[in-house]
């Protein structure tokens, strides 16, 4: 194939499974794929791994304004406390030019042929870049930027609205992730051509096992939250709710956590007397996720919905519960609830309701079953939601966008497992061996 994609992150480029995935697969197909990235310690400024190539740059915006502006060395200057001030008051308007500065140039030196950029930040750069080499460029909303948690100041909320329907109008596609988000990006980008790719997960074998690691007895069952484990993310209230839940049930997480957060965490089990039931276990590859889950009882998706940005998430903890078979209770979410509906796989309740709460996991532990997709529901899941479906549409939105006859993907799971994760996580606080990535 030979076409030279450029992938566009504000991270060093493995934190963020969609682009990983995304890239592995073009990589697979046959794509050149250069990854540009923000440089962030214990990785390389300068890679290959599994035919993708990193390129890393330090990403410090006020030393970088600093360096590139008159006025604010004049400020820095006379006043050096006012113009860090300053300059962090004007960051949120200004750090997208800022980030082009560093980026745009050195994209253009590969010659893409295609430039993908990710989250709005690397909007303007995949702009500038592709305007220097003369290609097409792609924009992958990976939420509402209007409606970011937590809530924009109403100026910089209109600033943010303008860059992204500036610089969205020329893009060749805007891909999104859902259907709620896509009817949203439409009403301020009105001429976009606008595709949902969802947020599936890789399904591959995991050599661990979620009741193995927890170390419980058959008899117990399981209550499990997936993704990033902090404070606020309604993991708290199902701690408060353990001691009114049968004394069979224990609750467990799974995906990275910052120390301070999980001693919190812990904390307040024990404040509740329930710490032998209730366990923050380590990431897993985020490729074997849907695998090393299979053991749950029941999956809660406790996301809040302060902002329309979480209103209309369809987050990837839903898509890894689904194809794992497990049950879930929801927060009352737009599109998370019609997809329950559809593969009746479990019901939307209002989390913040403790009554409920408990009452629903009560129930939905003793009646499970009615809950567990049939083979045609699952092989209807498969078909709408599977990582190799969304593949497939990616490479259309692609080929088409570079006039290329487009063939039907032929994909298997084995070939676009990332074998790449160990090397690229090796600095993981966690075992490398276990350490992956779970996305919130």
């Amino acid at each position: 194939m030979n076409k030279t994609i450029a992938y566009i992150v504000s991270n060093p480029g493995v934190n963020d499974a969609r682009v990983i995935k995304m890239a592995h697969a073009a990589a697979k197909k046959g794509y050149k794929v250069h990854l540009f990235g923000t440089l962030k310690p214990g990785f390389d400024a300068f890679e290959e791994i599994e035919n993708i190539t990193f390129y890393r740059y330090e990403w410090k915006p006020i030393n970088i304004l600093f360096e590139k502006s008159l006025f604010f060395q004049l400020v820095r200057f006379i006043n050096k406390k006012f113009a860090i001030y300053l300059a962090k008051k004007m960051l949120p308007y200004i750090k997208y030019f800022l980030f082009s500065s560093i980026y745009a140039d050195e994209i253009s030196k590969i010659n893409p042929d295609l430039i993908h950029a990710h989250d709005l930040i690397c909007l303007p750069t995949a702009k500038h870049a592709s305007t220097i080499n003369n290609v097409p460029y792609i924009y992958d909303a990976h939420e509402l930027e209007i409606h970011r948690n937590p809530p924009l100041p109403w100026l910089q909320k209109m600033y943010v609205k303008y860059i992204e329907t500036k610089y969205s109008k020329d893009a060749s596609c805007v891909i999104t992730v859902g259907r709620y988000v896509a009817n949203e990006l439409a009403k301020h980008l009105p001429n976009a051509k606008i595709e949902v790719l969802y947020n599936s997960p890789i399904r591959n074998e995991s050599p661990y096992k979620l009741r193995k690691d927890l170390k419980i007895a058959d008899n117990k069952k399981i209550l499990l939250y997936v993704g990033k484990v902090a404070m606020g993310r309604g993991i708290e209230e199902i701690i408060k709710i353990l001691p009114s839940l049968s004394s069979d049930i224990i609750f467990a997480t799974v995906g990275p956590f910052d120390p301070k957060q999980k001693a919190l965490l812990e904390k307040m089990a024990e404040k509740y007397k329930v710490t032998s039931r209730f366990t923050i276990l380590p990431p897993v590859p985020y490729d074997k996720v849907v695998d090393y889950i299979k053991d749950a009882d029941l999956g809660i998706i406790s996301v809040q919905p302060v902002t329309l940005s979480y209103q209309y998430s369809m987050p990837n903890k839903l898509f890894e519960l689904s194809f794992a078979r497990v049950p879930i209770i929801s927060n009352e979410l737009d599109e998370i609830q019609e997809f329950l509906e559809e593969h009746n796989n479990g019901i939307a309740i209002d989390i913040n309701n403790m009554i409920y709460l408990t009452h629903y996991i009560s129930k939905l532990m003793k009646t499970k079953e009615k809950y567990i997709m049939s083979d045609d529901q699952y092989e209807n899941l498969v078909q709408q939601y599977s990582w190799e479906k969304q593949l497939e549409k990616l490479f259309v939105i692609y080929s088409n966008t570079l006039g290329l006859d487009h063939q039907k993907l032929e994909l298997t799971t084995e070939d676009i497992k990332l074998r790449s994760i160990g090397k690229i996580l090796n600095q993981s606080e966690f075992d490398p061996v276990r350490a992956g990535l779970v996305d919130s």
